[in-house]
Formats: C-alpha cells, structure tokens, sequence
C-alpha cells in the first residue's frame, strides 16, 4: 500500500475543517485536487473514511481511527524535514556550552532558550565550573564553546573574545559594626573571601588585602559565606543585587574608591570550526550590556 504524506495532509484537513471545500481553502488547493487525494486514500486503503451527504461529509469510524495516525505520521514527516533542513545549515546534533559559575545569571539562561528555539533539533548540554575548569574543559574539548570570568593566562590554543564587563563591589556582613567606608586597617583583620582561580594563576595578590583569606570557587558560595558571617569579599555587583536587597550583606567602600570593572569572555578552541548555533550564541552573549 503506497500512501503519501499528500494524501494524509488532504485527509486529515478535510476532517478538521469539515468538508471538503473547507480544506481546500485552508490548505490553498484545488478543490478538485483535494477530493482526488481524499478519494485515492480510501482506494489505496480500501476503507471508506466518509459519508457523503448532499452538503456534508461524515467521518466513519474508520475515519476517525485513522485521523490520529494520520496526524503522527504527518508530524514525525515535519520533524525529518526540520532535521534535513538543520543538516543543510550546517546545525550539528550536539553542542557543549560550559559556564562558568561565578557568571551563571538569567540573562544567559535566556540566550540559551532563544538559541533552542532558533535550533529545536539541537542536543544542547550546559557545564559548570569554575573559571579554570572551563578553560580545561575548552582545551579537552569537553566542551564547545564556554564563557569564563577573564584572565590574562589564556592557552596559545585557545580563542578568545570580550563578551561584557560588570561592576565589582566589596560586600561585608551586615551584622558586622564597621565604619562605612571601611580603611584598610579596619579590613585587614577580617578574614576575606577570594575566589581560588586567582591564586591559581598567581594573581591573589591582585585581590586579597587581608592578613587571612580563605578561597573558593564560585561568586555564590563567596556570597552565601559573607551571609553567614565568614568573612568579606570583593563580587560582582549582580551577583549581590538580592542579599543587598533583603540587608543580608552591605556594600562598604568609599565612593570615589577605584574599583575596576571585571570582564567576562568567550572561549573556544582555535582549531574548532564555528558553527552557525556557536555564531548566533557568541553574538548574543556579546549583545548583553554590561552591568
């Protein structure tokens, strides 16, 4: 038995709207051409699908059986056009996007849902880690393409583009009784909170300004430990936007302290061929605004 997809989509539109008339007008068909598909189905089935009424048409039960095939088998016709098309742009099945925690916002998460639904057919995996696991996971090619806070030691084989800055504060404890501002002295006693990395590639001094420190790996475990009384620390402000909100942490520096803005990168491997799905996440990421 030879049924096309013409024949069901001719089937299954006549059910819907009613007649036969009525499809042809949705679907923008002859009419005439219409009921020869509708007709060569039931011939090629050897099932009558419809009672012809003087004005309308009846669905058998036959009919209605076959209508949700019908409607399956017309669906799963669309979803292997849209992957033949997805092929055709060059959309590979899989892509790797690894985050690194410190940077893990809604902003990101909703370049992520646009890319899906500009590429429904893509098996997307989201990684994350720390800044330095995801340059290792980039150069392991774990992962295709990541965005890390920025640092000067960048791997010869890696690739790198700015994506967007955004602002660094310094946050205490709010039950801490400090003067605000705060000078140096009166920090240096209080244990502060650093991010690992830095001391990993030899930049802690660039940070840490208190006699003791304690180090971890994401902004917000840094930020749930300076709730908790642990210790201060210098964070990205939108990390902090909600603890400042509720008076969890306070931010203590002097207004005209100079604090440089930290930045956020894109990384991929230079070897790795830039798909279309990497280009349109690359272009969106660089299309936030700083903050």
């Amino acid at each position: 038995m030879a049924v096309s997809l013409e024949q069901l989509h001719a089937f299954v539109a006549t059910v819907e709207q009613g007649g036969v008339a009525q499809a042809a007008r949705h679907i923008g068909k002859h009419v005439s051409t219409l009921r020869e598909q509708v007709n060569n189905l039931e011939i090629d089935t050897g099932l009558t699908l419809f009672v012809r009424h003087p004005r309308s048409l009846e669905v058998t039960e036959h009919g209605e059986q076959l209508y949700n095939f019908a409607k399956s088998m017309l669906s799963e016709a669309s979803h292997f056009d849209a992957k033949v098309d997805s092929l055709l742009q060059g959309i590979p099945e899989r892509l790797t996007i690894a985050i690194d925690t410190s940077l893990v916002e809604s902003a990101l998460d909703n370049q992520i849902s646009a890319l899906l639904q500009a590429y429904p057919y893509l098996s997307l995996k989201v990684l994350n880690g720390d800044t330095l696991q995801i340059r290792g996971w980039i150069m392991s090619g774990k992962a295709d393409i990541g965005i890390m806070l920025s640092t000067i030691n960048v791997p010869t084989e890696i690739t790198h583009a700015n994506a967007y800055s955004f602002e660094v504060i310094r946050v205490v404890p709010a039950r801490w009784e400090l003067p605000n501002p705060a000078q140096p002295r009166d920090l240096r006693d209080k244990l502060q909170l650093s991010y690992s990395f830095l001391q990993d590639i030899g930049m802690r001094d660039a940070d840490v300004i208190s006699h003791r420190f304690m180090l971890c790996n994401n902004a917000t475990q840094l930020l749930s430990l300076v709730k908790a009384g642990v210790g201060w620390a210098h964070l990205p402000k939108f990390v902090c936007e909600d603890a400042l909100a509720d008076g969890e942490v306070v931010i203590n520096q002097a207004p005209s302290e100079p604090f440089s803005n930290w930045n956020a990168e894109l990384v991929w491997k230079k070897e790795k061929a830039i798909n279309p799905a990497m280009q349109m996440f690359i272009e969106a990421v660089q299309a936030l605004p700083s903050h």
